[in-house]
């Protein structure tokens, strides 16, 4: 069983998301795609056995970039001051990969404790699956980021590549819907509100 945002909910979280990036470069990678994907928790599952298939995609900025995906999930539901694990799961996607290798970074409001650096894998074959995990400690309710900066050495050239992977702590959906809209009384317009 799984908790799942709403799609005007997750679109309401991104908005945030990229109003706050001026602010905060860690969560410039949160585009329009995340509205696609549903934040999953996963409960009762080894996560060494979970299906790469059944997790979301963590969001990048760059269209074009090295032959790597990275999926997450969460452990379970954030709350503040709890520690929260999030599984990660790194694909490699081209035969002539020789190192992988990632760092892990929590934005404001999230304390990084564990799992800061995924350390190399060498020669990763193409379909394979590298699981890590990074534990988290919010600071307090809100939406957050975690980012994510994927190094991928090939034959002839190294790359890299940064995710956003979004965490909503508490109710901080629920909060940002009453902060960050208002209705104009004049003119009948919404009107996006700064956080405090």
């Amino acid at each position: 069983m799984f908790t799942r945002i709403s799609r005007a909910g997750w679109a309401v979280a991104v908005t945030l998301a990229l109003g706050l990036s001026a602010c905060d470069s860690s969560t410039s990678g949160l585009t329009s795609h995340a509205k696609k994907k549903a934040m999953h928790v996963q409960q009762g599952n080894d996560p060494a056995d979970r299906s790469p298939q059944d997790m979301v995609a963590a969001v990048s900025p760059s269209k074009a970039g090295p032959p790597v995906e990275l999926k997450f999930e969460l452990r379970e539901s954030p709350e503040a001051g709890q520690p929260l694990d999030v599984d990660i799961a790194i694909l490699p996607d081209a035969p002539a990969i020789n190192r992988v290798y990632a760092k892990f970074q929590g934005g404001e409001g999230l304390e990084l404790v564990d799992g800061g650096d995924l350390e190399a894998v060498e020669k990763p074959a193409q379909g394979t699956v590298i699981r890590h995990v990074v534990r988290l400690i919010p600071k307090e309710e809100g939406i957050f980021t975690v980012s994510a900066t994927v190094a991928v050495d090939l034959a002839d050239d190294s790359v890299t590549r940064t995710f956003a992977i979004p965490v909503i702590v508490g109710s901080g959906l629920a909060d940002l819907t009453a902060k960050t809209e208002a209705v104009d009384a004049k003119s009948g317009t919404a009107r996006a509100l700064k956080p405090n």
